[in-house]
């Protein structure tokens, strides 16, 4: 052989070296990148960080070790307690495990977020008292003895995080990751294109590494998740530290499989693509995955990447059996798309060289190229995206039904006027668990849900208030602080709103902006719904349930005038009804074939002439007592309102704060509250229209008012 053929051979075998360390390198940026996309999207984004921290605080392993750590730290403080060990270990882990807590978590894990992945100098503390305020209540409930040996200043500091000591690595981190998430794949995929021509001119080799570097990449990612399962699955769970790890282990790994399912299917078409014949073709495709997978081989290492694969999926199948159909499935609907994609570009190629003139035969006879750059925008829009989750959330039905000629449900209602009907009422309706940013919540579903489920009187609190510079977080105006703090700590106790308000790190909040009206339970920081959207979507309700009447008793710290202007605002007004002054309330019916079938009444004001629909409580309304902590504690005797005010309102609650849906299970059975119904009826000579209750899904609340209405 020629010197020249040696040194052309010599160069080829250099270039081929080159290639392949090249798509080497790039694969493994590649990889890097895919896994730094999705730490940086699930991890270093606060609000999914806490929403992650949240889910992994509510796993049974992991709150029954939180709850246990809780009951060793107070049983150093109080080893007196130590006889109570069980009964402390079930409060734990029962709050620990509570949904009551979650937007007190994730509210409370943002700022903390924060601090851990920025410069802030600021120290994070964790006072395990916030929590232990709500654990006490909750063991003196239960156990009332335990009070007079509880200290009232019992303070734990369960860890003291921050300064930049402790942060300098975890903010280094976080930089890295946000680096890493962009430039490895941009490096990855760049190396990869450069292999591709290193190897072969034309875009075809190009095209074809970069859909093999993505199958690398892909690969690699799901070796190192398979890795990762079989760790988590062998982590002991009866320690805090095995717990944690599952249960983190569990919330990431589907994002990263999604990625990675994704990124292969990305490579398999881009590869297809960039090779000759009908690769693209779904059979073509069905048969070379079945020959990859099956068919032996002379190749060791294809034989051991096939051997890998499959042990892969295996363990996959039986750790995620539902991920690896959900994966699968969106891997195949991507194919096919694709599939679909080439033959609408040969078919678009074909009418462009019609309209031109140009004969038929000149066409392309495939619509890889088309395919090639829809992949490729595909795999850029993935690094991008990185992976997101599925949405948990599902629609919930409408449990309310009435025929066209009903009343609120009923046809008997129809001809009653509005004070003989008795109504189910929710008391502080906005204050939701399921809502965003409730602290304590006292009704386990938001205003619409509760109309959809029946409710038809709400209970509501009005005040000012402003955005702060916590985001998703309301505080009281300046005017009304002073008197909404007073009523918080009245009603909870001033240990318990400041714990609520260190948790929520609103001790130094600071309004911003407009003052707007709210519906709050005293403290806006506590929890807060913005009123005039949820009247607009209240509007929407009432469009779509035209036989029904509902009633606002708003506590209205908001003016008469605001409150009017937001109802105009929010298109309620011709709903509203309009008192005619000296006459009696009208039947359901006449008000429903009037459209007037919207009640307001305020609590401590009216809307005078300018709004005589926002009518005066105090004389049209008269009630019970509300502050009771047992049920024997109950009392039909008068509380406010005049004796010949035409509208009774029972006030059927305890104010235990630390065990609301128990107790409401337990006050809201109909042998409970059917007697005292009865009982307040027959001393009061008069029907309680308004039945008003905590966690309205507990117990017989709806049986027992249509026991009231003779409508059972």
């Amino acid at each position: 052989m020629r010197g020249g053929d040696l040194a052309v051979v010599a160069g080829g075998r250099l270039m081929r070296v080159l290639a392949r360390l090249l798509l080497v390198t790039g694969s493994l940026l590649l990889a890097v990148g895919l896994v730094a996309g999705v730490v940086n999207r699930q991890v270093l984004d606060g609000d999914r960080f806490a929403e992650h921290v949240d889910a992994v605080r509510a796993d049974p392993a992991v709150a029954r070790q939180l709850g246990l750590l809780v009951t060793d730290r107070l049983l150093e403080q109080q080893p007196d307690l130590t006889g109570l060990r069980p009964l402390i270990e079930s409060a734990s882990t029962a709050l620990v495990a509570s949904p009551a807590l979650g937007p007190v978590v994730r509210t409370t894990v943002t700022p903390l977020h924060q601090a851990l992945t920025s410069d802030d100098d600021d120290q994070v503390v964790l006072r395990l008292a916030d929590v232990g305020a709500l654990l006490v209540a909750a063991i003196t409930t239960v156990s009332p003895s335990t009070e007079a040996v509880i200290p009232r200043d019992l303070d734990l500091t369960l860890a003291s995080i921050g300064g930049q000591s402790a942060s300098d690595g975890v903010v280094d981190a976080a930089r890295l990751v946000d680096l890493l998430a962009w430039l490895c794949p941009l490096l990855g995929v760049t190396l990869i294109v450069v292999a591709g021509r290193v190897r072969e001119r034309g875009w075809r080799s190009a095209v074809r590494h970069v859909g093999a570097g993505a199958l690398a990449a892909s690969g690699l990612v799901a070796l190192l998740l398979v890795a990762g399962s079989l760790a988590a699955s062998q982590a002991d769970d009866r320690s805090l530290a095995g717990a944690l790890g599952r249960a983190a282990w569990g919330e990431l790994d589907g994002s990263l499989w999604w990625t990675a399912g994704l990124t292969a299917a990305v490579g398999l078409v881009l590869r297809a693509a960039g090779s000759r014949g009908s690769a693209l073709e779904p059979a073509t495709l069905l048969r070379r995955g079945r020959a990859a997978l099956l068919d032996r081989g002379a190749d060791p290492a294809a034989e051991a990447l096939r051997a890998a694969i499959m042990l892969g999926a295996g363990v996959l199948l039986v750790l995620r059996p539902v991920l690896v159909v959900g994966v699968v499935g969106a891997v195949v609907g991507f194919l096919l798309a694709l599939s679909g994609a080439q033959v609408l570009g040969r078919m678009a190629v074909l009418a462009v060289l019609e309209r031109a003139g140009r004969p038929s035969g000149a066409a392309p006879r495939s619509g890889r190229p088309v395919v090639a750059v829809v992949a490729g925008v595909a795999l850029v829009a993935l690094l991008v995206v990185a992976a997101l989750p599925a949405s948990d959330d599902l629609p919930v039905a409408a449990t309310v039904a009435a025929g066209d000629d009903a009343c609120n449900g009923h046809v008997q209602l129809c001809d009653r006027r509005f004070d003989q009907v008795a109504f189910p009422a929710t008391h502080n309706s906005m204050s939701a668990a399921d809502q965003p940013g409730w602290f304590l919540g006292e009704q386990p579903h938001g205003i619409l849900r509760q109309l959809d489920d029946g409710i038809r009187v709400l209970l509501v609190d009005s005040w000012n208030g402003q955005g702060t510079q916590r985001s998703g977080v309301v505080a009281n105006t300046e005017e009304s602080r002073s008197a909404g703090l007073a009523e918080a700590e009245a009603t909870y106790g001033p240990e318990l709103v400041q714990s609520a308000l260190r948790l929520r790190d609103s001790l130094s909040l600071t309004p911003t902006g407009r003052a707007e009206p709210y519906l709050c339970h005293a403290l806006c920081e506590l929890g807060s719904t913005k009123w005039e959207p949820l009247m607009v979507d209240v509007k929407g309700w009432l469009d779509r349930h035209p036989r029904e009447v509902v009633t606002f008793f708003v506590q209205d710290e908001v003016s008469a005038a605001d409150t009017a202007a937001l109802v105009e605002r929010a298109g309620l007004m011709p709903y509203v009804h309009v008192p005619a002054a000296g006459e009696p309330w009208p039947t359901l019916g006449e008000m429903i074939a009037s459209g007037r079938r919207v009640v307001f009444l305020l609590e401590n004001s009216s809307g005078g002439a300018q709004a005589p629909w926002l009518i005066d409580s105090r004389t049209e309304v008269q009630d019970t007592p509300f502050s009771f902590t047992s049920a024997d504690q109950f009392s039909c005797e008068p509380f406010r309102g005049t004796a010949d005010a035409p509208l009774f309102l029972v006030n059927h609650w305890l104010s235990n704060y630390s065990s609301r849906v128990t107790d409401a299970r337990e006050v809201n059975a109909e042998p409970v509250l059917l007697p005292r119904l009865q009982q307040c009826r027959d001393q009061r000579g008069r029907l309680p229209n308004f039945v008003a209750v905590d966690n309205y899904d507990q117990g017989d609340l709806l049986s027992a008012v249509d026991v009231l209405n003779g409508v059972d």
